[in-house]
């Protein structure tokens, strides 16, 4: 074999043995909690399944919080919020909800057009101020509600794009610096954040308060979620301790996995909650026609069984309303169903490679339906 052929193999050969040792050296052991030997109750299966989901898709932790027939029966946590210092991972733990905070911003914008008598079928440039304007005809005919269907022909910037718009550019406020022009030609709903983003700057910018105030306004605090708040930074550090990771390339084992907001505040995908506050929310969603929630999610439907901003998913036969969420390794869903009466919602700080939300959700909610 030719000798520099030979001395490239070592060398890849050598380079590789050293990735390994780093990547064993950088990550942690899978998470191991003993589930109950012979679970007798419904409180314990609940428990053996979260336990034995944390070995089996490789999450350092979960949250979990079940509402049924109005009352929040089920709010627990197991495993570690940090794998370095062991901090348990709790349901008041500050938890990045990533794209289910579209649910909070479609339902926050639907109470504030309504109170000021604006329809979610009013164009865009409709609504912004003179100053604000989006300074060109391809903005004429999309709705606020084509925002919150996704139908805006709006497409997200590829990620390269982001990494070129400088710090101080990434301020919501700073949004029409980088907005791209909807694609007419697109017939079909595409999921964009810069819908989101954009329908938050709309807010601010009609009311002149800021997306955060006008958040706890129309929706938080009337839902009881007194911990959550929008991000302020695009670091999640800055809002909480909570770390998230993913498998290795290669050991089972898992290594840190670092994320950060596009956007301050990101209405999209920038709500930072606890398990606490969303089984406060889930319990609002429950009470259907006769809660707080009811007329704007009527505003938000119209007449469909969908209301917009919503996504479906079907767990144990039945259809659920809500949205996933997924920045990084924070993961997670917020799911009610009118039908069984029942809601739910799960957390975990791994990345979800093998959609271990979907499948938490639906070992537990099967597990309710059986009892």
């Amino acid at each position: 074999m030719n000798q520099r052929i030979k001395i490239f193999l070592i060398g890849l050969m050598s380079w590789f043995i050293l990735f390994l040792g780093w990547q064993w050296w950088k990550s942690y052991p899978l998470v191991r909690w003993e589930p109950p030997l012979s679970p007798q109750n419904r409180s314990e299966k609940i428990d053996s399944i979260l336990h034995q989901s944390l070995l089996t898709y490789r999450i350092p932790g979960i949250v979990l919080g079940v509402v049924e027939n109005e009352k929040l029966t089920i709010l627990k946590s197991v495993g570690f919020a940090d794998l370095t210092s062991k901090d348990s991972l709790r349901v008041n733990t500050p938890f990045p909800l990533a794209s289910i905070s579209k649910l909070v911003t479609a339902l926050t914008a639907s109470a504030y057009f309504q109170e000021h008598g604006i329809s979610l079928q009013t164009s865009i440039p409709e609504v912004l101020p003179r100053e604000k304007k989006l300074g060109t005809a391809d903005w004429e005919g999309i709705t606020l509600r084509d925002l919150l269907d996704h139908t805006s022909g709006l497409k997200d910037l590829r990620n390269w794009k982001q990494l070129l718009i400088q710090t101080e550019q990434k301020q919501l406020s700073q949004l029409l610096s980088q907005l791209p022009k909807p694609d007419r030609n697109l017939k079909k709903p595409h999921y964009a954040d810069l819908n989101y983003d954009l329908l938050g700057f709309v807010l601010e910018s009609h009311s002149g308060k800021s997306f955060p105030e006008l958040a706890q306004e129309y929706l938080l605090k009337p839902a009881g979620m007194t911990s959550s708040t929008f991000n302020s930074s695009l670091d999640p550090v800055a809002h909480t301790t909570l770390k998230g990771y993913e498998p290795t390339f290669l050991w089972k084992r898992l290594e840190e996995k670092k994320t950060k907001f596009e956007r301050i505040p990101s209405p999209s995908s920038g709500l930072i909650s606890t398990g606490a506050d969303l089984g406060n929310a889930l319990i609002h969603f429950s009470r259907w026609e006769m809660g707080m929630l009811f007329s704007n999610l009527e505003n938000l439907s119209q007449g469909r069984i969908k209301p917009s901003g919503f996504q479906e998913i079907e767990l144990g036969g039945y259809s659920f309303l809500g949205h996933f969420g997924e920045q990084g390794a924070y993961n997670g869903l917020f799911f009610f169903s009118q039908e069984l009466d029942k809601g739910i919602f799960v957390l975990t700080n791994g990345r979800d490679i093998e959609d271990h939300r979907q499948k938490i959700a639906e070992a537990v909610i099967s597990e309710l339906i059986s009892n």
